[in-house]
C-alpha cells in the first residue's frame, strides 16, 4: 500500500475505502474494499480505475477532478463498482480531497454498498446534477442568489431594500450564459465575484427591488440596469422567484435578458416621436388623424383653435361631428389608400360651436398597428369661396 496514503486510509471509518490519482491510478485501497470486489489491497495498489470503476463511475471521478483543487460541495454520489468476477456493486460514495508528495491533490472515496435512506439522497444528488448541468447548457443567462443573513420580510420597505443589498448577498449559482453576458474577466469564476460588481445599489436597482417585495418576489420581464464587468451599465429583465421562509427571504433565482438594444430604440423612437410633434404643433394649417371608425387620434394647435376646443373635447366626436364632406369616411379612406403617395384633396365645412367654416382640405392613408387610417390637413377656404357657401 502506497505508505503515505496509509493512514489517510486507515483514518476513515468507512467500509470501503480508496485514494485515487488524478493520471488514472488507484494509490490505495483498504482491505474490506479490495476483499468485496475479491482482490487484495496489494492487487489494487497502483493499478488503472477502469479495474474497478465502470465507466459511468470514471466520468464522475473525472469530473470531480475538473473541478480543480476547490472545496467538494457535500453530496452522495452514485459509483458502481466491477469485482474481480465482473460482478458490480452499486453502492453510494462521498468524497474529499487528500494530498500525496508524489501525486499532488488526490481524490479519497468512502462508499458503503447501497440501500435504505442513503438510496434516496444519492438519488436526490443525481437528480441535483442532472438539473444542474441542465442549467449550466442553457443559452439563457440563469442565477441564483442567497444572503448570509436572509432578509426580514417582516421590517418596513426600505428595510428590506437595504437589506437585499447589504446582508452579504452572494451568486449560489450562475451558468456560462450569465459569466458571458456579464463580460466576466477570463479565468474568473463568476459565481466566487461578488454580488455588487453586476448588482449595484443604484436607484434604479433599489425600484427594481421595490418591485419585488410589492410582488412577493414573484415577477416576470422586471426591468433593471446592471454593471458588465467592461464598466458598461446594460438595461435587462429578469424572470424572478424567491425562495420565502418563515417571512425570511433564503434566496431569489431566475433568468435574465439584455434588452439594451430594445431601450435604445424604444429612447431613440420617443425622441424622434417628440421631434415630430413638435413640428406638427407648429404647423399654421390645421392637422387631424383619425382612424377608419372616424374616432380622432391625433390634432395639433392649429387643429384645436379651427374646432374651437381642447383635444380631449374634440376627441369625443366624431369625424362626421367634426367635418360634413358629402362624402362618408370610408370613401375618402378608399379615395387616399388608392393614390398612395399622393394626397387626396376635397372640400368640406367644418362643423364648430360658432358655425361652420367651409375649408379645403387633402387626405392621406397610412398603416396605424395593422388598422388603415387617415391624415387630414386642412386651411380655411379663400375669403371668396367662403362667400359663396
Amino acid at each position: 500500500m502506497n505508505r503515505p496514503l496509509a493512514p489517510q486510509i486507515a483514518a476513515v471509518p468507512g467500509p470501503m475505502v480508496d485514494i485515487l490519482s488524478p493520471d488514472g491510478l488507484i494509490l490505495g485501497a483498504d482491505p474490506v474494499q479490495a476483499a468485496r470486489l475479491g482482490l487484495t489491497a496489494d492487487a489494487l495498489e497502483g493499478a488503472d480505475w477502469a479495474r474497478i470503476y465502470t465507466l459511468d463511475a470514471r466520468d464522475r471521478i473525472a469530473a470531480l477532478f475538473a473541478q480543480g483543487t476547490a472545496a467538494i460541495t457535500p453530496a452522495v454520489l452514485p459509483m458502481v463498482l466491477r469485482a474481480a468476477s465482473g460482478a458490480t456493486l452499486a453502492t453510494a460514495a462521498v468524497a474529499d480531497w487528500v494530498d500525496d508528495p508524489q501525486h499532488g491533490r488526490c481524490l479519497r472515496l468512502w462508499k458503503w454498498p447501497t440501500g435504505g435512506a442513503l438510496d434516496d439522497v444519492a438519488r436526490l444528488s443525481e437528480a441535483n446534477e442532472v438539473l444542474s448541468g441542465i442549467v449550466a447548457a442553457s443559452s439563457d443567462a440563469g442565477w441564483c442568489m442567497e444572503w448570509a443573513d436572509p432578509v426580514d420580510l417582516s421590517a418596513p420597505e426600505h428595510e428590506i431594500v437595504r437589506q437585499v443589498f447589504e446582508n452579504g448577498p452572494r451568486w449560489r449559482f450562475c451558468n456560462e450564459a450569465m459569466a458571458r453576458l456579464y463580460r466576466t474577466p477570463p479565468g474568473k469564476d463568476f459565481n466566487a465575484l461578488p454580488v455588487s460588481e453586476t448588482f449595484p445599489r443604484t436607484p434604479e436597482n433599489e425600484d427594481f427591488i421595490r418591485r419585488l417585495i410589492r410582488a412577493d418576489f414573484d415577477m416576470t420581464a422586471s426591468p433593471s440596469r446592471d454593471l458588465r464587468y467592461d464598466g458598461m451599465f446594460i438595461d435587462v429583465e429578469n424572470d424572478v422567484r424567491g425562495h420565502i421562509r418563515g417571512n425570511k427571504l433564503v434566496r431569489m433565482w431566475g433568468t435574465v435578458r439584455d434588452v439594451s438594444k430594445h431601450v435604445r430604440r424604444e429612447t431613440l423612437l420617443r425622441d424622434e416621436i417628440g421631434a415630430l410633434q413638435s413640428v406638427l404643433a407648429a404647423l399654421p394649417d390645421p392637422v387631424l388623424v383619425v382612424d377608419d371608425a372616424g374616432a380622432p387620434i391625433y390634432l395639433n394647435i392649429a387643429a384645436e383653435a379651427l374646432f374651437e376646443g381642447p383635444p380631449e373635447v374634440i376627441a369625443l366626436r366624431q369625424f362626421e361631428d367634426l367635418l360634413e364632406t358629402g362624402r362618408p369616411l370610408a370613401a375618402l379612406l378608399a379615395d387616399a389608400t388608392s393614390l398612395h403617395a399622393t394626397r387626396s384633396p376635397f372640400s368640406a365645412l367644418a362643423l364648430r360651436p360658432s358655425g361652420p367654416l367651409r375649408v379645403e382640405g387633402t387626405a392621406a392613408s397610412f398603416d396605424l398597428r395593422g388598422t388603415p387610417a387617415l391624415v387630414l390637413c386642412l386651411r380655411p377656404a379663400s375669403r371668396a369661396e367662403r362667400g359663396a357657401q
